[in-house]
């Protein structure tokens, strides 16, 4: 078994957003990889970053997408998954649809908007650092894109379905 799509892309692009809407309407199941880990690591993120570091997290995360990869339905990927080489390579010959959102559409919608502007200054700044590697990776396993920045949710199910061929 192979997901019907899967979703990649940054914080704030929304991916949990549109997964849970997009499986509601094909009536598949939906798989949210960051949820699953910290079912998985019995913690929040946060937590687990603080407790088990970076290299702990990230191995367990290519587990739990491993493993999210093998069901039907829709799969949306941390955003920092596709750091691992190896799970990039195991999307190839699956539906990935990127979901594209600009900074600061992101950071509007994970609430970031609030913080002082020195510090949202520099979450941007990492954030641009991040996306500067990451867009390469999503572009390379993605086989279509939405950019989400002026969409609704709705819209954005609709513009995923037509990328994927229409009626999955």
């Amino acid at each position: 078994m192979t997901p019907v799509v899967v979703l990649v892309g940054a914080p704030g692009a929304g991916k949990t957003t549109t997964g849970e809407a997009l499986a509601g309407r094909l009536g598949v199941e939906f798989t949210d990889t960051d949820a699953a880990l910290e079912a998985s690591l019995g913690q929040p993120l946060s937590e687990a970053w603080a407790g088990l570091g970076e290299s702990g997290v990230k191995a367990a995360e290519v587990e739990v997408c491993r493993a999210a990869l093998e069901r039907q339905g829709v799969v949306a990927l941390g955003s920092g998954a596709l750091d691992d080489a190896c799970l990039r390579d195991s999307l190839a010959g699956l539906a990935v649809c990127w979901l594209r959102v600009s900074t600061t559409t992101a950071t509007r919608r994970l609430g970031l908007t609030r913080l002082g502007m020195e510090t949202l200054a520099a979450i941007r700044e990492e954030w641009d650092r991040q996306l500067a590697t990451r867009e390469r990776w999503y572009e390379g396993v993605a086989t279509s894109q939405v950019t989400t920045d002026r969409l609704s949710p709705e819209e954005v199910v609709t513009a995923v379905i037509g990328g994927i061929g229409g009626g999955a």
